[in-house]
């Protein structure tokens, strides 16, 4: 028989890292996904931006080093400054017209060869179909761009994040199993060698950073989702046959308030729409 207030105080702390991840996924696919803006950066040089890396930091020295990088652009640099820079960085690394330095797609990373749309990319697809998604502009931009794979991440973080507050935990370690596999078997694959040749570009403004930042939470995810999933095995276990009605901070809290007000700002995240992103967002397969 399980502990019910055990179980409540592990569901809150494992509710703030879920609520987190799917902010920072989100977060990714916005920035990788469309040509920066004034609400794209506020975005991310805001408060809630560092709780959420905050949440996800512990011993990670990149994790850490974009905590005080970010403080860093929003205490010292010009805001307009910052935007033409980035923009400008952005479209060198992320557009063209110029041969991009480096790819932000998966396959070339495992042929070696250039060509965008491979059979990978056609793997990728069918993974995004099984879970009732695809592209909204197919074939526009390969399925397995950096951008769209965070935006899908982001999807079933949210789902998850539903599975733990309303307590169907067998579900729950379904996702995050799910979400293991898919982190481990089409992102950590390629992600260091991304940020490593991100890092050789000719400007360090912004995404050389936030690439490298991006490859250290994927990492730190799939050991979190690992263990998160058997924490949700052994609670479901522990808790059959009767499974909780909810789980997470109860209602009144003040880990409640505090959850709040990141869902709110992931909402606001959400309605952020960068010139490009449509080419990297996902609908409901046959919309």
């Amino acid at each position: 028989m399980s502990d019910p207030a055990n179980l409540r105080r592990e569901s809150i702390d494992l509710e703030a890292l879920l609520l987190s991840r799917a902010y920072l996924y989100t977060l990714f696919h916005k920035l990788f996904g469309g040509t920066p803006d004034a609400a794209m950066l506020a975005v991310l040089l805001s408060a809630d931006t560092d709780d959420a890396v905050e949440e996800f930091t512990g011993d990670n020295l990149s994790l850490q080093g974009l905590g005080r990088f970010l403080c860093h652009l929003r205490e010292c640099v010009d805001a307009q400054v910052l935007l033409d820079a980035t923009r400008d960085e952005y479209t060198r690394l992320f557009i063209g017209p110029a041969t991009l330095p480096c790819q932000p797609i998966e396959s070339p990373y495992l042929t070696h060869e250039l060509a965008d749309f491979q059979e990978n990319t056609i793997v990728v697809r069918r993974i995004y179909r099984d879970h009732g998604l695809e592209l909204a502009r197919l074939m526009r931009i390969p399925d397995d761009h950096i951008a769209t794979m965070c935006g899908f991440m982001a999807h079933l973080a949210e789902g998850s994040l539903r599975c733990l507050r309303e307590g169907r935990l067998e579900e729950l370690a379904e996702s995050l199993r799910d979400q293991e596999t898919f982190v481990r078997g089409h992102m950590l694959d390629w992600v260091d060698e991304f940020a490593v040749c991100a890092r050789r570009s000719k400007t360090s403004v912004l995404y050389p950073q936030m690439i490298e930042a991006m490859a250290a939470f994927v990492a730190n995810d799939a050991t979190l989702l690992s263990e998160a999933a058997l924490w949700a095995e052994n609670a479901a276990a522990a808790c059959a046959p009767e499974a909780p009605a909810s789980l997470g901070a109860p209602a009144g809290s003040p880990e409640a308030a505090a959850f709040a007000g990141l869902q709110t700002a992931w909402d606001r995240l959400r309605d952020v729409r960068p010139f490009g992103i449509e080419d990297h967002e996902l609908v409901a397969a046959g919309e």
